[in-house]
């Protein structure tokens, strides 16, 4: 008979990823796409960081970070009463940390995808930022090309 708590667990962890990831990618990707600073390739390059460390660095660094013996890690603790390890919400933490660049990288390709003289056109119309990002922009990146 086959114990389906661990089938249930990366079901529920990988649907809570995805809700956590999705709008942090839309927002962080068309903003990556469209904004030229002058700190941008560092924080692409942090970004990139997960594909980088292995899987069991980063978890190192995620426990040194937000552990119990960590001060953000003891401020969790006695403010909101949250432990992050060995739990729910730090297994979401980590996979969230850990897919972020799978999450964003492609949202921002796609925004990129998009000609600038699109989203003049919608603002020149009169359609307002919200307007522009849902009937002009979503509509009009190459989703298929992300793959």
């Amino acid at each position: 008979m086959m114990d389906w708590s661990a089938f249930s667990l990366s079901i529920q962890l990988a649907l809570s990823t995805l809700l956590v990831l999705l709008p942090i990618g839309l927002v962080s990707g068309r903003w990556l796409a469209r904004t030229q600073f002058k700190g941008r390739t560092w924080i692409e390059a942090a970004i990139l960081l997960p594909l980088v460390l292995p899987p069991t660095v980063m978890g190192y660094y995620l426990l040194v970070a937000v552990g119990g013996g960590s001060q953000v890690g003891q401020w969790l603790q006695s403010t909101f009463g949250i432990t992050l390890t060995f739990n729910f919400a730090g297994l979401l933490l980590a996979s969230v940390l850990f897919n972020i660049p799978f999450m964003l990288q492609p949202i921002q390709r796609a925004f990129e995808s998009i000609p600038h003289n699109l989203n003049e056109a919608a603002q020149v119309s009169g359609l307002g930022s919200w307007a522009i990002f849902t009937k002009v922009e979503l509509p009009f990146t190459q989703w298929e090309n992300l793959a």
